[in-house]
């Protein structure tokens, strides 16, 4: 029987070049196989945030249209939102709670826990946060 293709999910840190060039979608070479793309709507809101300009935001709108039309859109559900706080008062506890450490990881949180919920991977450059995310969320991390 053929083994399913993989699903992934980029995160925002694997776009960010390729957006600041104009390319809607990068382009990775993946180790196993041809895999299915999932865009994490958390991904998306960062991608908006720091849209600049008009030309940024017709590039992400079509990125958005895209996935949305294919139905491959994931977005944090009421259990994900749940479990996220539980996860980062863990990592608080753990690693400590600097203002700028618990913003910034939970929207990666919210992104490990779709990814996991539909069974995806996450390809990453942020592989230092994801990998304490990793001690609590059953997910797995590539590097991009």
């Amino acid at each position: 029987m053929a083994e399913q293709p993989s699903k992934l999910i980029l995160d925002t840190s694997i776009y960010i070049p390729f957006i600041n060039d104009g390319v809607a979608h990068p382009i990775i070479d993946f180790p196993q196989g041809h895999p299915i793309f999932f865009m994490s709507a958390v991904v998306m809101e960062e991608l908006y945030a720091g849209a600049l300009d008009a030309a940024t935001i017709r590039l992400l709108d079509r990125l958005f249209d895209t996935f949305a039309k294919l139905t491959r859109m994931v977005a944090p559900d009421a259990l994900d939102w749940q479990k996220a706080g539980r996860i980062i008062a863990q990592l608080g506890r753990k690693y400590g709670f600097e203002e700028v450490f618990l913003s910034r990881i939970t929207h990666d949180v919210l992104i490990a826990l779709s990814a996991r919920r539909i069974g995806a991977s996450i390809v990453t450059n942020n592989l230092k946060d994801f990998l304490r995310i990793q001690e609590y969320v059953d997910v797995r991390i590539f590097a991009g």
